[in-house]
């Protein structure tokens, strides 16, 4: 919808020069005074009208990346057409404090960004300004730009010192299988000791495949703050995965409900988190 946003003060300046030709033309008759007060006239009645046709025919596109994350700037392309006038422009999604970007359209350019809250966004508003081309009276026009692929937005990653990462498994926690005679090759700190004296003869340790932990985070966002859970379940995942601990997140999804499954990056708990609702979780 179009709105007037601002009318400038040499617009302001014009009317009242058009007020007062118009009263003293009425009190002489002068001819001249006829002309100058029809030529600022059709200057002002421009000035309310063009912007307007203008922005009617702006059109906006978008393309945005496919993953993004709380407070950290991201950068939309933004491609201008159906006009030749400046105009100014800014997001009113989900963004920290928006400025406004000036272009001349048809104009292709990059909009930085930083996202203010987590989630799946699949629309952009923007706000759309133009004086053109004369600069006297600004017009507004809000306008919703659905995106080709969906903008995730990752919780911004903190890590609470009370939350503890599994340490891994080491040689020393292999469980004995069973025990078994000695064969060539068989590394000497395997041997039992105890049995080899029994049995009169060397016998060796077969030891179970070490089991790697695995760090299971239940993301339950059904709580009065569930950003601050969102943002402690991403900081430990990310410091699980740095410490080379398998990580299984548990959330409740936009559109699969509740699931579990494995992240193997930064990227893949960001969009899992994007997309975590509150609701019922996966069993692990």
């Amino acid at each position: 919808m179009l709105r007037p946003a601002n009318v400038s003060r040499p617009a302001l300046s014009l009317g009242l020069v058009a007020i007062a030709l118009f009263a003293i033309a009425r009190t002489t008759g002068s001819g001249w005074l006829i002309v100058i007060l029809t030529a600022i006239a059709t200057v002002v009645l421009l000035a309310f009208v063009l912007p307007v046709a203008s922005l009617r025919r702006l059109t906006i596109s978008v393309d945005a990346p496919r993953d993004a994350t709380v407070g950290r700037s991201a950068e939309l392309v933004v491609s201008l057409a159906g006009g030749s006038s400046p105009v100014k422009l800014r997001p009113l999604g989900p963004f920290t404090d928006p400025s406004w970007s000036g272009a001349v359209a048809p104009s292709q350019g990059g909009l930085v960004v930083v996202p203010s809250r987590r989630g799946v966004i699949s629309s952009i508003e923007f706000e759309l300004s133009s004086a053109a081309p004369l600069g006297l009276v600004w017009w507004r026009k809000r306008l919703t730009v659905p995106l080709a692929r969906a903008f995730e937005v990752g919780p911004k990653p903190v890590f609470d010192s009370r939350d503890r990462v599994p340490p891994l498994g080491r040689e020393d926690d292999n469980v004995v299988k069973t025990i078994r005679e000695y064969v060539a090759g068989d590394p000497i700190k395997l041997v039992h000791w105890a049995a080899t004296a029994r049995a009169g003869e060397l016998m060796v340790k077969e030891l179970e495949a070490p089991t790697a932990p695995v760090l299971t985070i239940a993301v339950d966002l059904r709580v009065d703050d569930p950003e601050i859970v969102a943002s402690r379940s991403a900081g430990l995942a990310l410091e699980g995965l740095r410490a080379g601990v398998p990580v299984e997140l548990l959330t409740c999804d936009l559109v699969m409900g509740p699931r579990a499954g494995r992240v193997m990056s930064g990227v893949e708990v960001g969009r899992r988190l994007a997309r975590a609702v509150p609701g019922p979780l996966p069993q692990p």
